[in-house]
């Protein structure tokens, strides 16, 4: 757990610096970026004499659909030869591909036309003038900003925080990561109703009370290239469960003695690759790739009132001991004030492990919606559904009438989740923050398994680059 608190400071020390960095750039008032990239910038001066600032060409205009550009005193822009501030109006345009600008409409502006058909001739595109630029932004192909890479501009275009790889980055882009889980069970189900300790009694020696899970996810995402994002991510995780035995004392008389047993240490690694197939027009699509490196520890061992050093169950141990496949897609799109999307994952167990078992083969499907609060918050409502398939094998070690967490037959089942979560941009949309808090709706095992009550999840992304 000092290793986990270490990398943990470490890696918010490194946001505060980057955030830092950021706050030192003005700020586009239509995506939220930081303008850093001269050649492009635009601004506009309201009546009241206060300046607004935009990254990109694009985003001048986009911005300007919806205003009355008479009500500005100065509307402007930036040659793409000089450097220097010019007027918008009088200036003319060039969008070629080989010029791109900072959201993906490749636009750049020059004080002369002879200065743009110069640059045309070596770049080639075509030439418009700020009347002819406003008309043609009516199509929105012609303008779009490219949401999807640059970061994303908007707190709904991430995901909430309980789903991984929902995007892709721009060539050369790099996130790092922090993500925080917490799930805590109480009592039992068997099958979907719930069981008393008492029946639990007549099968098994101990009944299940309480449990709860902490994990810390290190991320780091890096693409090669536009269409390719790759990502590494490495969790640690505590796991304490609260444990209730009856007993047969020598003289006949039954007792219950209370327990916890308790595992922690690192968890397993996680590989992964994005490959997208489709990004127009506000929406994405992408498959989604991963390998499980089972550096869990599966091993783990606690003393109870029955033995000293006894292994714990399956559920208490910290991987899955396997080379699991992860394989499915992605789908978001984005509209005016919301977004939607849809994540299907598939998790293919292969062999068996150590101990002599696997996991079973693991289906789920998040659907969620986001709605845009303000430029820097939104809200979303995810629904989640999975299904497990039966724990195979057995680990000989473990006594499966000890305890309902040992008995292999109860492992598996089906769930359905709600959850209510919350983004939030900062420094110029490069920290990307995110909370949710979900319920189960539904909880269906094989056999007999712990009542999930909530599950929490915060994450902290950043944007290097």
């Amino acid at each position: 757990m000092k290793l986990t608190i270490g990398i943990t400071a470490l890696f918010l020390c490194l946001i505060l610096t980057k955030v830092a960095f950021a706050q030192s750039h003005e700020q586009c008032i239509h995506c939220s970026m930081a303008v850093k990239n001269l050649q492009f910038k635009a601004q506009a001066q309201t009546q009241s004499g206060k300046i607004i600032w935009f990254d990109a060409i694009e985003c001048l205009v986009n911005y300007l659909k919806s205003k009355n550009e008479n009500d500005f005193q100065k509307v402007q822009v930036t040659d793409y030869n000089s450097g220097k501030v010019i007027d918008a109006a009088s200036a003319y345009y060039l969008k070629s591909k080989a010029v791109p600008s900072p959201m993906g409409a490749n636009l750049s502006a020059y004080m002369l036309e002879s200065e743009a058909m110069s640059v045309q001739k070596e770049k080639g595109g075509e030439v418009y003038n700020w009347e002819k630029l406003k008309e043609r932004f009516v199509d929105s192909e012609f303008g779009a900003i490219d949401l999807h890479h640059n970061h994303h501009n908007r707190p709904d275009a991430y995901a909430p925080s309980g789903i991984m790889g929902d995007h892709l980055h721009p060539k050369g882009g790099f996130m790092l990561s922090l993500r925080y889980m917490n799930m805590y069970m109480n009592g039992n189900r068997e099958g979907s109703s719930k069981i008393s300790d008492e029946s639990i009694y007549e099968r098994y020696m101990v009944a299940p009370q309480n449990m709860t899970m902490q994990m810390f996810m290190l991320g780091v995402m890096y693409a090669p290239s536009d269409k390719l994002t790759l990502s590494l991510m490495q969790n640690f995780a505590t796991k304490n469960m609260d444990l209730t035995a009856r007993m047969t004392m020598a003289n006949g008389m039954q007792m219950l003695n209370s327990f916890s047993t308790y595992s922690s240490g690192v968890g397993d690694m996680k590989v992964g690759a994005l490959f997208g197939l489709y990004n127009r027009n506000e929406a994405s699509f992408h498959l989604n790739g991963g390998l499980n490196i089972p550096l869990g520890d599966i091993t783990n061992r606690d003393n109870t009132p029955m033995m000293n050093d006894v292994k714990l169950p399956y559920a208490m141990q910290l991987g899955s001991g396997t080379w699991d496949i992860t394989l499915g897609i992605t789908f978001k799109k984005l509209y005016d004030k919301f977004s939607l999307g849809i994540q299907q994952l598939n998790t293919l167990r292969t062999g068996t492990n150590s101990e002599g078992y696997r996991f079973g083969n693991l289906y789920k499907l998040h659907t969620w919606g986001a709605y845009v609060i303000s430029q820097y918050v939104s809200a979303s409502l995810r629904l989640s559904g999975s299904i497990e398939g039966k724990l195979n094998g057995e680990d000989s070690e473990l006594n499966p009438m000890m305890v309902p967490t040992a008995d292999p037959n109860n492992y598996g089942g089906d769930l359905v989740h709600g959850s209510l979560g919350f983004n939030f941009l900062l420094a110029g949309s490069k920290l990307i923050l995110g909370a949710e808090i979900g319920i189960p709706l539904y909880q269906n095992y094989n056999g007999i398994f712990m009542n999930e009550k909530f599950g929490f999840n915060a994450s902290a992304k950043y944007n290097v680059f």
